[in-house]
């Protein structure tokens, strides 16, 4: 018996390009087209994070009025408040300062119609203050000018507040800077809305605190000492105000209450706020801090922090000035912060405290709305978010058929997008490694844009090659068509994606970033469905395709476009002042991450286009960035913003042995390396004016033998500064107080107190490392005895210590330190530095040391301090 075998032929296989059909791909130059349209999509994302409201003129407002901001007026109070010199605390123009923003509120408060209260505070303090280098922080003298905007919560009979919102903002400014956005511009707003609420005569049901915080940059003082104010016990929740940056929307950063949030999204018309950014703040990624962490970690007082951070070249510059402060950025910060204070100030629910801080999931997208929600809501969101990516990549192989052969051919698709990914990365690290070697680092400093063709576009050229090469090793072996082979490719990115996030699940501290991977997952599934359909269904050509699945991918992608365009505002400036020898491995490395996470939402849609000329494309833009590569941009082009930022420190070291006979003594500039290029910079430029100086560096050697390296320090965090630093032989600086002496001591056996007294500048630091076998084991000071750092095995005490308010006499300050000693007799139990600062006193310079200083590049940014630095040797007896 014959049995007929019906022959059904095998699907058409892609011999090559030549052989397919025109209707199923695009010819390659096209896709040029396709990448100009994504970089329109991250302008139209730059035009959106840029855009202002208009200016509205203080004469275009009533009297009367207590709800429209006018930037005008705040601009008035702007320049009232930092004046035309920096303001930095213990010098006399910040006193003139802190008294003019006293007359400020006090002029408000004397023509207002609800109630306005003011305070100048003084105080004195410290507390351990837990940076990555934690140090005790010490204050004496510091002075805070706080107004109440009185609320039907009112006061209580001993003088303390009822239930009231904290806005903070700090009126103090770094040295040579006279800081008009950090953090001028927010106090401007501050002043301005306090006006317009003090015209309402209807109280708000909570008390509005505004505090024009006196020393936030010493650091983050004049906010520990607002707490021991009797007005500061009724504060229910606090909103902070400060910048690393300047023009821009300011971003919502930090949130420990959900309730300020929902007022936040409520009342802001241009929200802009993302959880991913506390996040990397509270990794260390970005190396600043806020009062907000005094007020939560001290207070137990939970809100929300903002700052503005675009134009990061300006911040802590003499770049910061009110000239460069865009039109309307005061508008749009006035507008925000009066409606979230209207708001937060009749709202019902903040009469009780909120204990201890919520961590939320926050995000908006492109400012237009905002999305807000729990940590726990965010994990079963996160989990549909899989359940849906996974559904998506098994309906694409329901479509093409659900076989061994499918599942096996979109594994092997997985493959070619991690390979993919991986050229992309290889691509990147290559140039960056041709680029350190050979060319100049940080020229994206002045030319942000040059991170496209240095940075991205390696990365998406040499994804798109190693994509096409493994699409061409598999075209013959497949059987699918190239439009399928677009959806297999874009299925195995869904599942890349679908595994990442299932991954990060398991992890519960991921949960305020992971809506990075489940938001544009979200939309890619939902646009899986639709693309897949009329693939099977209505069978586009390949034009039509691409369109399709480019219009698709705009949500998504714009979403990851804003998201990179911040980052990027944020993050290369941050190089300039990083203090790390090659800052461009880390901006390659950030800008990889961001290529791959922006162009994962299209992955797959590359290989719509013929490969046919594909390299004669690709060879083009390659030689275009090429050529980028070796253009020899200033990082500080004249008529920029970007400066090259210096910590010089004209100083005289002396060491003494522990009968205070001098053993040695050297003085000259210490030079810190705060920007890669700066100590170089600096070394030739002082070389080119006197070249019969003599300039050392500061190796790791030195800063293994001695503590801190043996040169000043100001603050513990600056010791990433130390080495590689260099120092110049210079003739010493003029003398001025500065004393460090033991008043007396009581010691038995085993057992040695005693007491010091510090008579020096507004600026000290002092750092205290027993010897082995010796223990310190208390001090007089309130902070708890805990040691900032190990040196030798030993640990090491740091005192920062700061009078915050010049006055004729500025006080002494007075310690005990204990010491458990199990050494003979005689013996050298520590060793204790005094390192006496003045940290911006320009007119005390030597003749000598300012001419050097004048003979400096003009794109030199030269913070100049005045230091002794005095080491002593403690005995036991």
């Amino acid at each position: 018996m014959s049995m007929k075998v019906k022959y059904t032929p095998a699907l058409p296989l892609e011999i090559n390009d030549h052989e397919e059909k025109s209707s199923l791909r695009v010819p390659s130059p096209f896709i040029l087209l396709l990448l100009g349209f994504y970089i329109g999509l991250a302008f139209f994302a730059q035009y959106m994070e840029d855009r202002m409201p208009a200016v509205v003129k203080k004469y275009d407002v009533s009297r009367l009025e207590s709800d429209i901001f006018s930037e005008e007026k705040a601009n008035e109070y702007l320049h009232q408040i930092i004046g035309d010199q920096p303001r930095v605390a213990g010098t006399v123009d910040h006193f003139v300062k802190t008294r003019d923003v006293k007359t400020m509120v006090d002029t408000i408060a004397t023509d207002s119609n609800t109630p306005v209260h003011t305070d100048w505070q003084y105080a004195n303090g410290d507390y351990w203050l837990a940076f990555s280098s934690p140090h005790v922080n010490c204050y004496q003298n510091l002075s805070n000018i706080i107004a109440v905007l009185e609320g039907e919560s009112g006061f209580r009979a001993d003088g303390s507040t009822g239930t009231s919102i904290l806005v903070n903002c700090h009126i103090d400014s770094v040295p040579y800077a006279i800081g008009a956005s950090d953090n001028g511009l927010f106090c401007g707003a501050m002043a301005e809305i306090l006006y317009k609420f003090s015209r309402r005569k209807k109280k708000f049901k909570h008390n509005i605190i505004f505090l024009f915080n006196g020393s936030e940059e010493t650091p983050l003082q004049a906010s520990h000492a607002f707490l021991s104010h009797p007005w500061a016990e009724g504060v229910v929740s606090v909103v902070n105000l400060d910048s690393a940056g300047m023009n821009g929307l300011p971003n919502v950063f930090q949130v420990t209450d959900p309730r300020i949030l929902r007022s936040y999204v409520r009342s802001s018309a241009r929200p802009s706020a993302q959880s991913l950014g506390e996040a990397m703040f509270r990794a260390g990624v970005i190396p600043s801090d806020t009062d907000f962490r005094i007020f939560r970690d001290f207070g137990n007082m939970q809100g929300l922090d903002m700052a503005f951070v675009k134009w990061g070249n300006v911040y802590h510059t003499r770049n910061d000035e009110p000239s460069l402060i865009l039109p309307g950025v005061m508008q749009n910060a006035g507008n925000t912060l009066l409606g979230l204070l209207r708001e937060l100030a009749d709202q019902e629910e903040l009469a009780d405290k909120l204990e201890s801080p919520t961590p939320m999931v926050y995000y908006d997208y492109l400012t237009l709305f905002m999305l807000s929600y729990s940590l726990g809501a965010a994990h079963a969101v996160d989990a549909l978010v899989a359940v849906l990516g996974t559904a998506s990549v098994l309906y694409y192989l329901w479509i093409v058929g659900l076989r061994r052969s499918s599942i096996n051919e979109l594994l092997l698709s997985v493959i070619s997008r991690v390979a993919s990914a991986l050229a992309g990365c290889a691509a990147v690290a290559l140039c960056t490694l041709i680029m350190v070697n050979t060319t100049t680092q940080l020229r994206y400093l002045s030319r942000p844009w040059l991170v496209a063709p240095l940075y991205w576009m390696p990365f998406v050229i040499a994804a798109v090659a190693a994509s096409h090469a493994f699409d061409a090793w598999r075209t013959r072996k497949c059987g699918l068509n190239r439009l399928k082979r677009v959806a297999q490719a874009m299925a195995a990115t869904r599942l890349l994606i679908t595994l990442a996030l299932v991954v990060l699940l398991v992890f519960p501290s991921t949960a305020p970033v992971r809506y990075i991977l489940s938001v544009p997952l979200t939309v890619m599934s939902l646009g899986a469905l639709i693309s897949l359909s009329v693939l099977r269904w209505f069978r586009p050509a390949a034009w039509q395709h691409l369109l399709l699945e480019a219009v698709i991918s705009v949500p998504s992608v714009l979403l990851l476009l804003s998201q990179a365009v911040r980052l990027s505002a944020l993050l290369l400036p941050v190089a300039g002042r990083s203090g790390a020898a090659c800052p461009d491995c880390t901006i390659a490395v950030v800008s990889a991450a961001l290529a791959l996470l922006a162009l994962a939402v299209p992955c797959g849609i590359e290989l719509v286009f013929s490969r046919r000329y594909l390299w004669v494309v690709l060879g083009a833009a390659s030689a275009a960035c090429v050529a980028l590569m070796f253009v020899p941009f200033d990082p500080y082009a004249p008529g920029g913003y970007a400066t090259q930022r210096h910590y010089w420190f004209h100083t005289k070291i002396t060491s003494f042995d522990e009968d205070m006979k001098v053993i040695d003594s050297r003085s000259g500039i210490l030079v810190t390396k705060v920007d890669a290029l700066g100590v170089h910079a600096a070394g030739d430029a002082i070389q080119t004016y006197n070249r019969s100086l003599h300039i050392s560096r500061v190796t790791a050697e030195d800063c293994e033998k001695a503590v801190y390296c043996d040169v000043p320090l100001y603050r513990p965090r600056f010791d990433i500064y130390l080495s590689d630093s260099i120092f110049v032989d210079f003739p010493p600086p003029e003398e001025f107080q500065h004393e460090l002496r033991e008043e007396g001591r009581l010691c038995d056996a085993n057992t040695c107190t005693i007491h010091y007294v510090l008579n020096g500048p507004a600026h000290n630091t002092i750092t205290i490392t027993p010897r082995a076998g010796v223990n310190l084991t208390s001090w007089t000071f309130n902070s708890p005895l805990r040691a900032t750092r190990t040196h030798r095995d030993r640990p090491v005490y740091v005192i920062v210590h700061a009078i915050g308010t010049v006055s004729e006499f500025l006080p002494t300050l007075e310690f005990q330190l204990t010491f458990d000693v199990s050494l003979p007799r005689k013996s050298v139990i520590a060793e204790i530095s005094h390192h006496a600062h003045k940290i911006f006193s320009p007119e005390e310079f030597t003749p000598q040391y300012q001419r050097l200083l004048d003979a400096m590049p003009q794109y030199f940014n030269i913070a100049s301090f005045i230091t002794f630095k005095n080491n002593y040797l403690v005995s036991s007896s």
